[in-house]
């Protein structure tokens, strides 16, 4: 998340191309979902089949989403005690439950992907090396 800010500071002020703070959430987000596929090749050595990859994604969708109704709920309150949302409460609750609905879905097919996919990077590495390793010792 750190790096992301850093690039799109340093984006916007060599090139002047903003990228804003959802884009950089989502790429941090689909970086974790890609480190985690390695991490499972490296401890089973396994790539993981279909079905547990769509439940490793909706797991690590259900913590985005808890997390991302926290921070939500907390900036709602802050315009709720400002008085800024005023009488059209239901209609940008409506509209904000929604939206978060299919980002979570978004995302959650995006990072079974990249889950799939840091897997199966990881197993390319892990067979190069083993295939380097075997011709060493001929």
């Amino acid at each position: 998340m750190i790096v992301m800010t850093v690039v799109s500071i340093v984006l916007e002020i060599f090139t002047g191309i903003s990228i804003n703070g959802v884009m950089s959430q989502l790429v941090a987000v689909m970086g974790a979902a890609t480190d985690a596929g390695h991490r499972f090749y490296k401890n089973f050595e396994i790539v993981p089949d279909s079905g547990f990859a769509w439940s490793a994604s909706f797991q690590m969708t259900l913590v985005e989403g808890a997390i991302s109704l926290t921070l939500g709920g907390l900036f709602v309150l802050f315009l709720l005690a400002s008085g800024e949302l005023g009488s059209d409460l239901g209609s940008f609750l409506l509209f904000t439950l929604l939206l978060t609905i299919a980002l979570l879905a978004i995302s959650w097919v995006a990072k079974r992907f990249m889950f799939v996919s840091g897997a199966r990077q990881a197993e390319k590495v892990h067979l190069a090396k083993q295939a380097k390793r075997s011709a060493v010792f001929e």
